[in-house]
């Protein structure tokens, strides 16, 4: 599907190989924006994250920056077409090299999550997967343009979230909340992860089931993303 209509804005995926889905869905409607101020979207594709946390905080500035060009040019052009272009700016550049002249109090990615020993070159192939090292240093960069009180949110399969959670607590970014995405009851596939620089003292875990056995979204899954579902998409 090259467009994908929401309520409130439409996206153009035409360039994208990384289209809109479940994850997205998920970590955008779930991403709490309450007393955040600015923002920054690492490799923000579409700019589909963005967009939905704009619906949401009618205050927040977010910067989208995006190391394909042609994904950087049609994140522009979505946010330029939607109701909040005045707040969402975008940035074509590698996240890790580019000079931020600026903190931010919220920092989130639909990363690419697959940890693999030598990343390919190829668009399609840098999308999804990541080395340890190339995680290492988003995560050391991001502590640095963290607020003292901003947090830092992403997605990852549940298989290697132990291993997410340990190198960023190596990098002074302690998680504070966990959720456990289930595909259907008793299949974990994801974990929305939630982190801050200040250690907290209790760990907020939940559990979150995205379809029934018949395939269907779960009322959990359509209270959460009522917001953003056009009409034709609600399930």
């Amino acid at each position: 599907m090259s467009t994908f209509h929401f309520k409130e804005f439409s996206l153009n995926q035409f360039a994208n190989t990384h289209k809109v889905g479940t994850d997205a869905m998920l970590l955008g409607a779930t991403i709490n924006t309450t007393n955040h101020k600015t923002a920054l979207d690492i490799g923000a594709g579409t700019g589909v994250l963005a967009l939905m946390l704009a619906q949401r905080n009618p205050s927040i500035q977010i910067t989208c920056i995006e190391i394909d060009q042609k994904s950087a040019e049609e994140c522009s052009k979505n946010s330029n077409s939607s109701p909040w272009f005045n707040r969402i700016n975008t940035i074509h550049a590698d996240f890790t090299l580019h000079d931020f002249h600026q903190k931010f109090d919220l920092i989130f990615t639909n990363p690419p999550y697959y940890f693999t020993d030598n990343s390919s070159n190829e668009s399609n192939e840098r999308t999804k997967h990541i080395t340890p090292d190339s995680l290492l240093t988003w995560l050391n960069k991001i502590t640095g343009l963290l607020t003292t009180k901003g947090e830092f949110w992403v997605i990852w399969p549940s298989e290697t979230c132990d291993q997410v959670i340990e190198i960023a607590s190596n990098n002074k970014l302690f998680v504070s909340k966990k959720i456990d995405l289930y595909s259907k009851a008793n299949k974990l596939s994801r974990t929305i992860l939630c982190f801050s620089s200040n250690k907290k003292n209790r760990l907020e875990e939940e559990t979150f089931i995205i379809r029934n056995d018949d395939n269907s979204y779960t009322n959990d899954y359509c209270t959460l993303t009522a917001d953003y579902h056009f009409k034709e998409f609600t399930p």
